[in-house]
């Protein structure tokens, strides 16, 4: 099912006239935020090196809101719903959520029109084994379409639980604008896997916050795209809290991907650490920009970013900016980046070692961001991940049979 054809700004609605009011209010101040500010442009700051008038010239038609699915069962402790179902029968339980600290954007576009979703809860006191996954896809459509997917996860006191989201495609015209929230309760923790293989066009964002000592951990691996930005933002509000971002990132043709990474240190104790790696060929642009926040009064942080990069071609592009921002004393903070070219003196060595130089570059290419890929903690999805990065990467298929 699809709708008429409008602009994003174009598709906001002049009134907001059902739901429970409260989110009437919600998504009545994101509109008002978007019709004053409009979505980036190449002046935003945040955004200059990831051009958007593509997207906000661009007339979508709305896309069934069935593209969000969840393809493995719920377990014992854990309640799956439709967040639409949840705001009919009891909307009081999604109040104060459902509005992320600093909607803006696309986020805010999706906070306005997002018309359906999940709600995952998993009870005070669980321990989830197997990953619930969800995974998010157009169906086959020549017009250009838009979607909204939203998704709020609450891991209460205690609880452990893992998600894989997978995000697909091949239509180069279909926009995917995403929304995730998290809540982790005290010493609740939550190992996050996001998988980036849609081709087309995608915009998403994911908010975790977090309650005295939970633990939450971000993988997400991005295999290209025609134009990808996506947030992560980790919110350390509690005492002990910690987390760790991770993320892998292969860019090829004319693929563009942007990551920003935001953790803020709210709270005394708490630790972060982020690992970001990349390889990027052909005429393929890479953005990441990280920023650390240590707020006053949050002493005793430590906090650590590094993103490194793999340039195999003279066309791609690169660019990054880590960076701290710190407020307060006794703090432990780093932060580095890096940018070249296969290491000329480890493949000297494999060489010289009977390796064919188009496998050696091969198997350092694929070791540069293995370390990442390995931290995937579902082997199935790490295994399948293997393959697909292999078969992304120069010569990778020479190496399918190399431990």
């Amino acid at each position: 099912m699809t709708h008429e054809r409008q602009t994003l700004l174009d598709s906001l609605p002049s009134s907001f006239d059902t739901g429970p009011q409260w989110l009437r209010s919600v998504r009545k101040s994101a509109a008002e935020a978007l019709r004053e500010r409009g979505l980036p442009n190449k002046k935003t700051e945040e955004w200059r090196f990831t051009p958007v008038r593509p997207l906000v010239d661009t007339e979508f038609a709305r896309a069934d809101a069935e593209a969000l699915k969840l393809v493995s069962s719920a377990r014992e402790g854990v309640t799956v719903r439709s967040l639409r179902q949840v705001l009919e029968q009891e909307p009081a339980r999604l109040e104060g959520r459902l509005a992320l600290g600093e909607s803006e954007h696309f986020a805010a576009l999706n906070t306005a029109l997002f018309t359906d979703g999940l709600w995952i809860h998993v009870a005070a006191g669980v321990t989830i084994e197997e990953p619930l996954q969800l995974t998010h896809g157009f169906s086959k459509t020549t017009e250009p379409g838009v979607s909204y997917p939203r998704v709020l996860v609450t891991v209460e006191a205690g609880s452990e639980a893992r998600l894989i989201e997978t995000y697909a495609g091949e239509a180069s015209e279909q926009l995917t604008n995403s929304v995730v929230e998290i809540e982790l309760g005290p010493n609740a923790k939550l190992d996050h896997i996001r998988i980036h293989e849609n081709l087309g066009l995608q915009v998403g964002r994911v908010e975790a916050r977090q309650e005295a000592d939970s633990s939450y951990r971000s993988v997400v691996v991005t295999l290209g795209g025609a134009l990808l930005r996506f947030d992560i933002r980790a919110l350390l509000q509690g005492q002990g809290a910690e987390c760790r971002l991770d993320g892998a990132y292969v860019v090829d043709g004319s693929d563009h991907v942007d990551h920003h990474t935001l953790v803020e240190h709210q709270a005394p104790h708490c630790r972060s650490d982020q690992t970001y790696r990349g390889i990027a060929s052909g005429h393929g642009t890479a953005v990441f920009d990280g920023v650390v926040l240590v707020h006053r009064g949050a002493s005793k942080t430590e906090a650590h970013q590094e993103n490194r990069n793999l340039l195999l071609s003279d066309t791609a592009t690169v660019h990054t900016k880590p960076h701290l921002e710190i407020d307060t004393d006794d703090v432990i903070c780093s932060h580095g980046a890096t940018v070249g070219s296969l290491d000329e003196s480890q493949l000297f060595y494999l060489r010289t070692r009977g390796i064919p130089e188009e496998l050696a570059r091969a198997m350092l290419t694929y070791a540069f961001i293995e370390e990442v890929v390995d931290r995937v903690s579902h082997k199935p999805t790490r295994d399948r991940l293997r393959e697909t990065v292999l078969a992304r990467i120069p010569a990778g298929e020479a190496i399918r049979g190399v431990p």
